[in-house]
């Protein structure tokens, strides 16, 4: 017990990326089909979090953020074979902009808060794609892998020394994690637990 709790960043990171490991399978198998936009925004915006949030001393998220640097990395270079859409929307180009624009504003004022604040807007900004698919097309994604990926964004949670502290900003992050992997989660799973709460599509 004594050791889970010392360690309960690591394996909340692990568990994180045993979930993608999972996704990674389930589009392997032809299973899912990811969004190319959300998943190469999510790199990017995954390196500027990391980035951000050690330029801020927040390191209690670590092993979680490199998870959600490696894993989108993985699966973005998939999605050029197996992903959804081929052409870059209106939104996917507002997403690189905001991405490009947060780091501008990290330089300019030398806030990473800012940079931090910006990254995780476009970040959800980005996983739009998603959540649309997830609540319109829950078939063509890995319920299993964000149920897991919930699980550590939640076990997370508990790594946070400091809740809603000025001077720590990890809960920031760990927040948002929980609440948008919980919501992509509960769209994917709502046909299975309450199918007759919904409506067939024509």
């Amino acid at each position: 017990m004594n050791f889970l709790l010392a360690n309960i960043g690591l394996i909340s990171g692990l568990i994180s990326f045993y979930a993608y490991l999972l996704y990674i399978y389930s589009i392997l198998k032809g299973e899912t089909r990811p969004s190319r936009s959300t998943w190469w925004i999510l790199s990017f915006v995954g390196i500027l979090i990391l980035w951000s949030s050690s330029a801020l001393g927040a390191h209690d998220n670590f092993w979680i953020q490199l998870s959600y640097v490696v894993g989108p990395l993985i699966i973005a270079v998939l999605s050029l074979r197996f992903g959804d859409g081929n052409r870059l929307s209106a939104l996917d180009i507002g997403c690189f902009l905001g991405a490009c624009i947060s780091g501008i504003l990290w330089v300019t004022f030398n806030s990473p808060m800012i940079g931090l604040i910006g990254s995780i807007t476009v970040d959800l900004i980005g996983l739009l794609p998603t959540i649309v698919k997830s609540y319109r097309e829950p078939e063509v994604e890995s319920p299993n892998a964000w149920l897991i990926e919930t699980t550590a964004s939640t076990l997370n949670l508990l790594v946070i020394s400091s809740w809603f502290s000025l001077l720590q900003k990890d809960w920031i992050y760990a927040l948002y994690l929980f609440l948008v992997n919980s919501l992509i989660t509960l769209l994917l799973w709502r046909k299975r637990v309450f199918p007759q709460t919904t409506r067939p599509t024509k």
